[in-house]
């Protein structure tokens, strides 16, 4: 039972960080455009805007799968920052050509099983940690200025 019930928590895992991840998109509008809100919110309909919620969620949620399940660190860290750029790039895409933030479930669907196919894979992911983390930075540096100062270009602009 534990091993089947491990095996598909990548879709509870998709479900969960969607849910959550929809909760903070709104939370824009239901703080009454707070300031704070601005850094983790859906403040207008461009791509990033849309995925940006979704994407702190999944980070977030990495956190509490490491702290929950103790997988091996440098492969399961290396495994997630893989699928948090593919999810961003899948969900920037989908975005962009449907305009609506429902069609993040099924990216949110594909990231986690592939992610855990990477991790049951046993591929050599933790080769890559040092080049992973500064594009993770890089990632998270955006996440959290792209809002504030958004460039003039595609995934930023409505």
């Amino acid at each position: 039972m534990y091993v089947s019930a491990r095996r598909y928590f990548w879709a509870v895992s998709a479900i969960g960080i969607f849910l959550c991840g929809y909760a903070v998109h709104i939370g824009y509008e239901v703080s009454g455009h707070a300031a704070w809100s601005l850094l983790v919110s859906s403040v207008n309909g461009s791509p990033w805007e849309l995925v940006k919620p979704f994407a702190l969620v999944y980070i977030l949620w990495t956190f509490i799968e490491l702290s929950c399940l103790r997988p091996s660190l440098l492969h399961f860290v290396c495994a997630r920052i893989i699928m948090l750029h593919g999810f961003a790039g899948m969900g920037i895409l989908l975005t962009a050509f449907f305009g609506n933030v429902m069609v993040l479930l099924p990216a949110l669907l594909a990231a986690e099983y592939l992610c855990s196919c990477l991790y049951r894979a046993r591929v050599r992911t933790e080769l890559f940690f040092a080049p992973l983390m500064v594009s993770f930075i890089a990632f998270f540096t955006i996440l959290l200025f792209g809002s504030v100062y958004p460039p003039p270009f595609f995934p930023f602009l409505c």
